[in-house]
């Protein structure tokens, strides 16, 4: 159930945040922009826009499309802008990623599917390919290791962590929570998944056994179909609706979802608790470092732009030139 939320983030990732798409050379009539003499491709701004208008072609009609299409298109130019001179500032500070690198990533998220084929129809689903993929990757990798180095020295005192504790206490205020597991059947295993259900209620099977045999979630059968505590995961509707029905110990009838029909127990349950500082220390101090890289990135970031020569050579997009928040802009030439 977790492949969904991966594809999700891949498509979002590509569409919006790094130009996920492979840069190539390009001619001068299919420049779009140059940071600091590096050239953006207008093919590469259309190519993207192109996928954004595939996945979400309701977006970009009537009276308000021909704006959002624009809109669209400056933030594209924004985020590729933005990732050049990240390139350009990674590639001045010595920062590298190996192709290892890379390769570790993408196999952290193919773990996340079932098989190489579904891996491979939600890279399709989101209009990428492994090759922009790889891109994608290698532009976030160096984008952390840059937000590493600018932090390096951040530390975190332990007043620090007591005043953002009292500060955001309903954060870590744990609701009641259940654990669940489940056996997954396909949609056309109706007869099967019946049959299993039948058993186990007649303690012929446990659910846990049965996970083991038939499942075909492949995350959780070798686990006895274990999904373990939730956190901010949250199940499909139908999957969720029959999981707050249920007590410890007792086991669902059969849950349809998009993914098939489910068999669910609840295994264990927690009550609601307010976490103690203690419980949360590592964790806090993580938030905090976190929202010191961030800013950290963003201040380099924003002087990165007031020092670079920026040319926007869209004739659309020239008009934009000087709105607040659009690096669409020529800015402050390098000396």
């Amino acid at each position: 159930m977790k492949s969904t939320r991966i594809l999700l983030v891949m498509a979002l990732f590509a569409a919006l945040a790094t130009g996920a798409l492979a840069t190539s050379g390009c001619s001068d009539k299919d420049v779009a922009a140059k940071v600091n003499g590096d050239a953006i491709s207008k093919t590469e701004v259309e190519q993207q826009l192109e996928q954004l208008k595939k996945q979400y072609p309701t977006m970009f009609t009537g009276a308000d499309g021909e704006g959002r299409l624009l809109d669209f298109k400056q933030r594209i130019l924004d985020n590729l802008v933005n990732a050049k001179l990240v390139e350009q500032a990674a590639k001045e500070k010595g920062i590298s990623i190996s192709d290892a690198d890379i390769d570790k990533q993408i196999e952290q998220l193919k773990s996340g599917f079932k098989d190489q084929a579904q891996f491979d129809a939600a890279l399709k689903s989101a209009g990428m390919t492994v090759d922009s993929l790889k891109v994608s990757i290698r532009q976030q990798l160096v984008t952390n290791k840059l937000m590493e180095q600018l932090a390096a020295d951040a530390k975190v005192t332990d007043k620090e962590i007591q005043d953002y504790y009292t500060a955001n206490k309903g954060q870590f205020s744990q609701a009641a929570q259940k654990r669940a597991s489940h056996v997954l059947f396909k949609a056309t295993d109706k007869a099967t998944a019946t049959k299993v259900l039948n058993d186990i209620k007649a303690g012929k099977i446990t659910l846990a056994e049965a996970a083991k045999k038939y499942s075909v979630d492949t995350a959780t059968a070798s686990k006895g179909g274990d999904l373990g505590w939730p956190n901010t995961t949250t199940y499909v509707p139908e999957f969720q609706a029959a999981l707050d029905k249920l007590k410890k110990g007792q086991t669902s009838a059969l849950v349809q979802s998009t993914y098939g029909w489910h068999i669910i127990t609840v295994t264990d349950t927690r009550a609601a608790k307010q976490q103690a500082l203690a419980e949360v220390k590592t964790q806090i101090q993580q938030i905090i470092v976190q929202k010191r890289k961030s800013e950290a990135y963003q201040t380099f970031l924003d002087d990165l732009k007031k020092n670079a020569k920026i040319e926007i050579l869209l004739e659309d997009l020239k008009a934009g030139a000087g709105k607040a928040g659009s690096t669409a802009t020529t800015g402050t030439p390098s000396k």
